[in-house]
């Protein structure tokens, strides 16, 4: 059997979620509900998948690749006509030799497909009752709705076929259904993402285990509580299952989460927050004392399920985006040598008489340490390395709060490597191969994918940076934080602390 996946368009009944990406790559728990099906398929021998994308093409493309991952072997067709996607069915010679299903990616029927014998069409039904997705619908007791997916015997693919729309489709097939020229299938579960409520009762049946076969990964820490990796929660943080919290993210004291709850990844929960029965995109900023329940929040957007309403937040103290840079802006990099080099200048004299002072008292003289340039793979490390000047070697062995200190013995030596485009004013703490090499593998990985700078987040924010826990802490923070506005904000945050020394932070 051949599987073809129509992947939808925009949908007015998303409310914007779908400006980016299509729908069905909305997170389902802890991976696009677009994966799920594909997953789906493999597990039934469905290995020839045709895929019809008419909106953000890139995207599906990089996330499923040729299929090798899975065993498949994948073919891309572009629907120019999102309302017409079926033309593409007739450039597919195998459908003339073969059964196919046709499945609407948000819609995905919870059954063995292959075991359905097509002699004539066979059309998967749901029943409206049961249909979570039907927002402004009246559930009809006993009625039921055709949720996209059939399944087709051989050479049932004509030009009158291809040509027609998807309602026009619908309404040949119910019409055919009708006169039983079609065999009406009832199926009781379906991942269903078609809407907001929809995608939020299937997350919640999947939390709770009811689709056989459909895994979440990330360790489980307690019963239905799934926790993935490089994730920093405050100990005063109430988990109630079931919940799943994706990589990268960091949940602050006092929070609530759960029941229901599905944060994907490299977000920011606040302080003093609850959330119920929602759903949290990546890259999201959650402000301090919300309360949501049955909510779709992706970056500044949020949805409110109940009222079938959403909106946008401007202000980003409440919710907001984080945006995850993986390499360096380039302005930046031709400012910060430059920058460095002023600076240089400019404190010479503070630089001579320091070196002085502390050579005379303590017989302290620059001394350069290798450390690790990032990013780096692990297999660079070793290799990856650069000299870093500061006051005495054990400058940067012990980790020490900004002030005048740190700012003569390490920033001040250090702008010699931002001059030379080895390491950026604000970043992760500057680590020596061995250094790394005792990190947790976790922390690891964090760390290598990372940016290093003399101006830290730990140097500003931790009560204690000789503790391990802390520090991690704030690593993980400014992993998810960083931006070219944040690292300035730490930049002028740093020169504040030299000049108006301040007490502990905030970690």
């Amino acid at each position: 059997m051949i599987g073809v996946i129509v992947v939808p368009g925009h949908s007015p009944l998303m409310h914007g979620l779908d400006a980016n990406r299509s729908f069905a790559l909305l997170p389902l728990g802890d991976r696009p509900m677009l994966q799920h099906v594909i997953e789906s398929l493999a597990a039934q021998k469905i290995t020839s998948i045709e895929l019809i994308v008419s909106h953000a093409p890139k995207e599906v493309e990089s996330l499923l690749g040729n299929g090798d991952r899975w065993g498949c072997r994948f073919r891309y067709h572009l629907a120019t006509q999102p309302d017409r996607p079926y033309r593409s069915l007739k450039i597919i010679s195998a459908l003339k030799d073969q059964p196919w299903c046709l499945i609407h990616a948000e819609c995905f029927p919870c059954i063995d497909l292959p075991s359905v014998k097509a002699s004539q069409p066979v059309l998967l039904y749901g029943s409206v009752q049961d249909d979570p997705a039907a927002d402004g619908q009246q559930a009809v007791a006993g009625s039921s709705v055709w949720r996209g997916a059939a399944v087709f015997p051989a050479g049932s693919v004509t030009d009158a076929f291809a040509s027609q729309s998807i309602d026009e489709l619908r309404q040949q097939l119910e019409s055919m259904a009708a006169s039983s020229e079609a065999t009406v299938l009832h199926v009781s579960q379906w991942l269903d993402g078609s809407t907001p409520a929809a995608l939020l009762e299937t997350q919640t049946a999947l939390l709770d285990r009811r689709f056989e076969g459909l895994m979440i990964s990330g360790v489980e820490r307690e019963s239905n509580v799934w926790i993935s990796r490089n994730v920093v929660i405050h100990p005063t943080v109430e988990l109630v299952p079931p919940l799943y919290l994706g990589p990268n993210s960091r949940v602050n004291r006092g929070v609530r989460l759960g029941p229901n709850v599905v944060i994907e990844g490299e977000c920011i929960v606040d302080s003093d927050t609850s959330i119920e029965h929602s759903l949290i995109t990546a890259g999201s900023y959650i402000g301090q004392g919300l309360e949501l329940n049955k909510a779709l929040v992706d970056h500044n957007l949020l949805i409110n399920v109940r009222l079938g309403t959403s909106v946008e937040v401007v202000e980003s103290f409440l919710l907001g985006g984080l945006k995850q840079v993986r390499r360096s802006n380039m302005l930046a990099r031709i400012l910060e040598p430059i920058l460095a080099i002023l600076l240089i200048i400019l404190f010479l004299p503070v630089s001579l008489l320091s070196l002085v002072v502390y050579a005379l008292l303590r017989r302290l003289t620059y001394t350069p340490v290798r450390m690790v340039q990032l990013p780096a793979r692990e297999n660079e490390v070793a290799s990856r390395t650069y000299p870093l000047l500061c006051l005495g070697a054990d400058a940067w062995v012990v980790r020490r709060v900004a002030g005048w200190r740190t700012f003569l013995r390490q920033f001040l030596p250090g702008l010699f490597a931002v001059a030379q485009g080895k390491i950026s004013f604000v970043g992760l703490p500057p680590r020596t191969v061995e250094e790394i090499e005792k990190l947790p593998s976790d922390w690891r990985a964090l760390y290598l994918e990372g940016s290093s700078g003399l101006i830290t987040e730990a140097a500003l924010s931790l009560s204690d940076p000789r503790d391990e826990t802390q520090r991690y802490l704030a690593d993980a923070y400014y992993t998810v934080r960083r931006s070219f506005l944040y690292n300035l904000k730490l930049f002028f945050q740093y020169f504040g602390r030299v000049i108006f020394p301040g007490g502990p932070g905030l970690l």
